[in-house]
């Protein structure tokens, strides 16, 4: 095995192990779910031509050799931050991840039970101080990403399901070039988002959610092809219906283009 690659293998093995009992020395428990969480290149984006898991490195130096085998050169890449719901990384974030990828997204998805001792509280209340905690995740991800020269610092998008959504609505400044919440209802903002008004917003509900049955954010902002859309019929999980897959491939080309 080559040298720099037997490298990258350490460190990779080394995050594996730091994950399954304690973080590596001057990690945080937010940046813990950054560097575990689940991140994927668009094939259009890449030299194999196909889709690429992308994986943070502690040596930055070796992460960027690492990017620079896999990413064509010169290229800026659309980005999309994912926050999961109270029970993790679920078949409802892979199919957000399959749509963003399709439309030439690179899709990261921070970890948060990377966290030592993060429980699943869904259902369970205190969801303001989740909401606090899970934000502090999106701002470790975004410093990440305004690190990394091959992202499209002018289309980044920051999407979320249930907690998820709620941190996605609650989320504050205008760092993103658009928001997609998803099964979730301003809640924790008052009812409609809280970025500022010149940041397109797209919110999106079943109509029989079991957490928020026909509720969606109020949206009266009208840019970047912003609306509130309840989806007829439709329980909590609402990644599968192609109104959901059909307006994020419009709001993108009219937030982010």
């Amino acid at each position: 095995m080559p040298r720099r690659v037997q490298m990258i293998a350490t460190v990779l093995a080394s995050l594996v192990l730091g994950a399954c009992q304690s973080l590596p020395e001057g990690v945080t428990p937010q940046e813990a779910t950054w560097l575990y969480g689940k991140h994927t290149l668009p094939a259009s984006a890449t030299l194999s031509g196909g889709i690429e898991t992308y994986t943070p490195l502690l040596n930055k130096e070796l992460e960027r050799e690492h990017a620079k085998r896999i990413i064509k050169p010169g290229i800026e890449i659309p980005a999309a931050i994912y926050m999961h719901g109270c029970a993790g990384i679920s078949a409802e974030a892979y199919s957000y991840r399959k749509l963003m990828l399709s439309q030439g997204y690179a899709f990261f998805m921070p970890d948060s039970f990377a966290r030592p001792g993060r429980e699943k509280l869904c259902g369970k209340g205190g969801m303001s101080e989740r909401v606090a905690m899970r934000q502090q995740e999106v701002d470790v991800a975004l410093k990440a990403l305004r690190e990394l020269p091959w992202i499209d610092q002018d289309r980044l998008v920051l999407m979320g399901f249930s907690e998820g959504g709620n941190t996605t609505d609650s989320w504050y400044s205008a760092d993103f070039t658009g928001l997609i919440v998803l099964g979730s209802a301003c809640t924790n903002s008052g009812g409609s988002p809280s970025a500022p008004e010149r940041v397109p917003v797209l919110a999106i509900v079943g109509e029989v959610d079991e957490y928020r049955p026909g509720m969606s954010c109020t949206i009266e902002r009208t840019v970047g092809g912003s609306r509130s859309i309840v989806i007829n019929g439709a329980n909590h999980w609402i990644s599968h219906y192609d109104e959901t897959q059909n307006a994020i491939k419009e709001f993108l080309v009219s937030c982010c283009m």
